[in-house]
């Protein structure tokens, strides 16, 4: 790297420019830590760091039945749209990535136009056929929704990753006697394991933190997903900060422990598109 061949003193500047941009970077997050302790009848006013301390708030949160089932339900929404995600964006992705149609190109540019559509035009137009099939209220129209939103950003990843594989590799599993289907399953997908890995985690979070189609999807309280339960902590004239704070801290516990467990395929996920054989 650049900054190993920099001299000492170059280099203790580049440490602390990047300190000092971390703790900017993460200044909010501590906040917010800091305040999840704050007694709820103690006003923000009184300063940035807490007079007095308590896990009261926590406490609160954990025996709300209503927020531990909106962290299960953004789960099981989140999970379940990143995994079809993945599913569908496999097959399409490889085929862009190897084949050359009619319309590949216009394809790939619609796939880009797609996302920048206004989410609630597509909410409008599913709304009415939700409630027409009769599945308003459930989890299924979320799913969806979250699914079709993501899958352009699914495709044309992937499509970076399989194009970082060499043909060759493909080619040598069909003289062994694989045909096309088989060399994808056993010798391309566990090449990209990692790419398909960082292209999860993305589409996880971005069903995760989704609010729009699970405002309007969703009456029920004990159906509704983190995103929106907490927006409930937000009244007409005040706030409930002791509820909101820890909420929202809790809320992003399981995207940090996804990033700690696949951080390593995440990083040669990124790579991999920078990189044709």
């Amino acid at each position: 790297m650049l900054i190993n061949r920099m001299p000492t003193w170059q280099k203790a500047i580049w440490y602390v420019v990047l300190l000092v941009l971390g703790i900017i970077c993460i200044s909010p997050y501590l906040w917010m830590i800091m305040s999840s302790f704050r007694p709820s009848t103690e006003p923000f006013a009184l300063g940035i760091f807490p007079h007095s301390w308590t896990v009261t708030n926590y406490f609160r949160v954990f025996k709300d039945p209503e927020l531990m089932s909106s962290f299960l339900n953004s789960f099981k929404v989140a999970f379940t749209s990143a995994s079809l995600a993945l599913i569908l964006g496999i097959p399409a992705g490889y085929s862009f990535a190897r084949f050359r149609f009619k319309g590949h190109s216009f394809m790939m540019s619609f796939l880009m136009v797609v996302p920048t559509f206004p989410g609630i035009l597509l909410a409008i137009t599913l709304f009415v056929m939700v409630v027409k099939i009769g599945l308003y209220d459930t989890h299924y129209p979320l799913i969806l929704a979250n699914t079709l939103i993501n899958l352009p950003f699914t495709i044309w990843n992937l499509r970076t990753v399989f194009e970082a594989v060499t043909r060759e590799i493909e080619e040598s599993a069909m003289v062994e006697g694989c045909n096309r289907l088989q060399a994808l399953i056993k010798v391309v997908l566990p090449i990209t394991l990692p790419g398909l890995a960082a292209t999860f985690a993305f589409v996880y979070i971005l069903s995760w933190n989704e609010y729009l189609f699970a405002t309007i999807f969703i009456s029920t309280s004990e159906k509704r997903l983190i995103t929106t339960t907490m927006a409930s902590a937000i009244g007409q004239f005040n706030v409930d900060y002791a509820k909101l704070i820890p909420a929202a801290i809790l809320s992003t516990i399981p995207l940090i422990f996804l990033f700690m467990v696949i951080q390593r395929y995440i990083i040669k996920g990124l790579a991999m598109g920078s990189i044709k054989g």
